[in-house]
């Protein structure tokens, strides 16, 4: 009798599968979608520790001013692994301007859209671009950088272009305010340039590295206390 036929449950073979990121055995069948499941997990991991690195090295330098060798450095992870994520260091630097673009999207145009009356969505629109300011420094920093030389890349008309969106989504805050009453008759379009100008002058403060160096913390509580003193002047007597 041949031997494959005997009674019981014929062996299944296992079928070996081999990891995407290191080359080696990785589990059977059984445990394929777990091990795929890791191994997505391990990527965006990688992924988002280089867009971290990144951002923050944009915080400090303009784009042209960072090697690829230095977010793997500051990531703490092989060089090799940005270009297998991203490809070139110009679509790491284009991925991380679309993520703080996103964000800064997403927190402003829910404050403008917010269930307030207009002088509180003014004033929440302003706390809104503050915290952007003070979370993302790398938003001070490309503001700057392409104010002092003008935009050199697509990347960077981007971010000119979706800034000054949101400062037209501003003024057009204040003017509701404005035309509610609930603020003085001001020119909206120059009140939104002077405190958008004024935030980002202040915000600057914390990127600093001499003695005009204010920490975050404090860059907060100087722009609070001064957004209430413009706000005082703002609202009209009763």
């Amino acid at each position: 009798m041949d031997g494959g036929s005997c009674g019981g449950a014929v062996g299944v073979p296992r079928v070996a599968t081999v990891d995407d990121d290191t080359g080696s055995p990785a589990a059977p069948v059984g445990g394929v979608a777990e091990a795929a499941a890791r191994g997505s997990r391990r990527r965006e991991r990688t992924r988002t520790q280089l867009l971290d690195a990144a951002e923050h090295l944009l915080s400090e330098r303009a784009p042209e001013e960072i090697r690829v060798e230095d977010v793997a450095a500051r990531a703490g992870i092989s060089a090799a692994s940005v270009y297998v994520h991203f490809g070139t260091k110009d679509a790491l630097v284009a991925a991380v301007t679309e993520r703080v673009l996103a964000v800064a999207t997403e927190a402003l145009r829910a404050a403008y859209a917010a269930d307030t009356s207009p002088l509180e969505r003014f004033a929440g629109v302003g706390a809104a671009y503050l915290r952007l300011l003070l979370d993302h420094p790398v938003v001070v920093t490309y503001l700057n950088v392409t104010g002092g030389r003008g935009p050199r890349t697509p990347v960077e008309d981007e971010v000119v272009a979706r800034f000054s969106r949101l400062r037209r989504e501003f003024e057009q805050s204040i003017r509701e305010a404005v035309e509610a009453g609930a603020i003085r008759p001001v020119d909206p379009e120059q009140l939104s340039y002077f405190l958008f100008g004024a935030w980002n002058g202040v915000a600057a403060l914390a990127l600093r590295r001499d003695e005009l160096a204010l920490p975050p913390a404090r860059v907060e509580q100087a722009v609070i206390e001064a957004g209430l003193t413009l706000l005082e002047g703002l609202i009209p007597p009763s």
